[in-house]
Formats: C-alpha cells, sequence, structure tokens
C-alpha cells in the first residue's frame, strides 16, 4: 500500500470541500427577465392590509398598556422606526441575495411581530406590544421596496410603480370589514383578532415573496449604480410629502373628535384617509406612461401642503377633505418620486436605503411634532 493517498482520492478522516467554484459568490434569484407586476402587486396588497391593521392597533394598545400616559404613542413610534431602520437590510438583502430572499426576511419579521404584539394584548405587556410594533415596522419597510421592484425592471417605472401600489387598494378597502370580523372571533380579548389577522396578511405575503423569482444569478451582474447625487431632488420632495401626511395623520383624530365625532366613528374616517392613499395609484397606472415623474411629484406635494391648513377648522368636512388630500397627495408623491429616482439611471444599493430611510425618518419627524402645530 502506498505511504501517501493519491491527490483527490477520499479515504476515512480526510476532509475535502465539495464546493462548486462557479457558485463561490453570492447567489442572487434575481432573474434577468422583467418580473411579474400581479405579484408585487399582491405581496404588497397583503402588507398594506397588515400596516392598515397596525396602525389602528397600536394607538389603542399604548393607551391600553402604557405605564404611564407619556408612553402612550411608544407602540406606534415603534412600527415608525422599525420601518426606517428596515430601509438599509431591505436594500442590501434584496440586492445581494435576490427580491424573493428579502421580500420573505421582511413578511417573516411581519409575522413574528403580529403574533408578539397579540401575545403582548393578552399578557398585558407594554414591552412585548413595543417589541411586535417594532417587527412589523420592520416589515413595513421591506414591503415598501416592492415599488423600487417594479419600477426598476420597467420601461415606464411611473406606471408600474402605481401598478404596485395600486394592488394597497383593496387591502385598504377590506381591512375593516375583516378587522370587525377577527375581533369578534377572538372576543373578549380586544384587538388580539386585528393582531392575528396581521400577522396572517404577513404570512399570505410571504407565500407570494417566497414564489418571486425562481432563477439565479450572481449579484455584481446587476449592472452598474448611479450616482448618489442623482437621488437628492427626489429625496427631498419625497421627505416633505411624507412630513405633510404623518403630521396630518397624526393629529386628525384629535381634530375629529374636536369637531364632534364620536371615537368610535373616527376608525370610519381614519380607513377612508388609507383608502385615499392607495386609489390615486389606479389611475396613475393607466395613465403614468404619459406624465412625467417630476410633475407627479410635485403635484402630490402639492396636495398634501393644501391640506395643511383645512387641519385647523372645525368643520368636520373640512377635516375629512383634508384626510382624502393629504392621502391623495402622498400617493402621487411617493409614485413620481419613486419613478424619478429610477429613470435617469439605476440606483445602488444604499441610494435605495438612503432614500427609503430619509422618507420613513421625515414621517417619524412629523409625527412627533404633530402635537406642536396642532
Amino acid at each position: 500500500m502506498s505511504r501517501l493517498a493519491q491527490a483527490g482520492s477520499p479515504r476515512a478522516g480526510m476532509l475535502a470541500c465539495i464546493c462548486d467554484p462557479q457558485f463561490d459568490l453570492p447567489a442572487n434569484d434575481n432573474s434577468h427577465g422583467r418580473p411579474n407586476a400581479v405579484p408585487l402587486a399582491l405581496g404588497f396588497a397583503f402588507a398594506v392590509l397588515a400596516q392598515t391593521l397596525a396602525s389602528g392597533i397600536l394607538p389603542i394598545a399604548g393607551a391600553m398598556l402604557a405605564p404611564r400616559p407619556v408612553l402612550a404613542t411608544l407602540p406606534f413610534a415603534a412600527m415608525m422606526l422599525g420601518a426606517a431602520l428596515a430601509s438599509f437590510p431591505a436594500s442590501f438583502l434584496g440586492d445581494a441575495f435576490g427580491r424573493r430572499t428579502g421580500f420573505a426576511l421582511g413578511a417573516s419579521l411581519g409575522i413574528a411581530g403580529g403574533a408578539v404584539l397579540a401575545l403582548g394584548l393578552l399578557q398585558r405587556q407594554f414591552a412585548f406590544a413595543c417589541l411586535g410594533a417594532l417587527w412589523l415596522g420592520m416589515a413595513q419597510g421591506f414591503s415598501f421596496f416592492y415599488r423600487h421592484e417594479a419600477a426598476a425592471s420597467a420601461g415606464r417605472p411611473a406606471a408600474a410603480t402605481a401598478g404596485v401600489m395600486a394592488g394597497g387598494l383593496l387591502a385598504a378597502l377590506v381591512g375593516p370589514t375583516l378587522a370587525s370580523f377577527s375581533e369578534a372571533l377572538f372576543s373578549p380579548f380586544l384587538l388580539v383578532g386585528s393582531a392575528v389577522l396581521a400577522a396572517l396578511a404577513h404570512t399570505a405575503s410571504l407565500g407570494v415573496a417566497v414564489r418571486l423569482a425562481p432563477d439565479a444569478r450572481p449579484w455584481i451582474d446587476t449592472g452598474a449604480a448611479g450616482p448618489l447625487k442623482a437621488i437628492m431632488a427626489p429625496t427631498l420632495l419625497g421627505m416633505l410629502a411624507w412630513f405633510g401626511m404623518s403630521l396630518v395623520m397624526a393629529s386628525a383624530p384629535l381634530a375629529l373628535m374636536d369637531c364632534g365625532v364620536a371615537e368610535g366613528a373616527v376608525f370610519g374616517f381614519i380607513a377612508l384617509h388609507v383608502a385615499a392613499m392607495y386609489a390615486p395609484a389606479v389611475p396613475l397606472a393607466l395613465l403614468g406612461r404619459y406624465l412625467k415623474p417630476q410633475a407627479v411629484a410635485a403635484g402630490g406635494t402639492l396636495l398634501v401642503l393644501l391640506a395643511y391648513p383645512l387641519q385647523h377648522t372645525d368643520a368636520t368636512s373640512l377635516v375629512t377633505a383634508a384626510l382624502i388630500l393629504v392621502g391623495a397627495g402622498w400617493s402621487a408623491a411617493t409614485v413620481g418620486c419613486t419613478a424619478w429616482l429610477h429613470q435617469s439611471a439605476r440606483p445602488g444599493r444604499l441610494a435605495l436605503a438612503l432614500h427609503d430611510g430619509a422618507l420613513f425618518s421625515a414621517a417619524i419627524l412629523g409625527a412627533a411634532l404633530a402635537g406642536r402645530f396642532f
């Protein structure tokens, strides 16, 4: 017997690498072909359903569970913070490992967030409610990258972005009905049914995400990224729209109650506002190819600015008009700024992360300052 085994010959105790050199690079599951717009819109719709439910749950949950009144807004703030924090991993993971991996991770965070929030409500644990809200917010941050995926892979980014966001309209319309059914199912445990439904919505979103892209390619083949300075204008305009939307939205319930609207009826007005946030995406999906993204973004921001003074009135109709205007303006501004971002040069991972992080940060600032302006 030879004293030395031949190279490549297996033997007991021998350590060998079975890795194929061609797979040394990180695998990216983004296919060369364009993704189908329907799954992107469907995944976004399920995420919007969860977002709508969480937005209605968290202010009430904070008031119920907070050890001190000053902490009552912390769960809602945690959701917004989670969305901002998710911008960077959502961008980098989606580009490095593919759309399927990124969106699946975001949906998984949403499932866990809804479950932890439900547990916190059952056990009356404020810390659990805040943690669940944070994870739900991170899922929201991941889901907003559906619009980037559509815009980056389409020849008409405005129409593609609007098409994805239009999926949120159906979720916004059926959300209140589904929430009422789930609350009745879990009665007498208040809000637990809605939290469970939010987790189930992200479960459906996960089912869509894992089916998005079957083909693999190295992430280095995704192309050269454009300069960071190209995102400056659409990001600043988008921040103004998101700031104004959050500023008006955060004070809307109190403004409506000052007008004599009962607490229970406020949720109907909020549902109308959420529907207005996604309704303009339907016509924009059809007409976006004929409109300049800059004009759409500017028009949307103008609607947001027009909504602000209406919030100061004592008339329920004008406050309602403010909610509709700010929702529609936010939608148009988001569609326009996203298309503007993608029309000239392909934004890189850092650019997309900075853009969405800036938008969510502006929304957080608007919510924080709402009490000072109203």
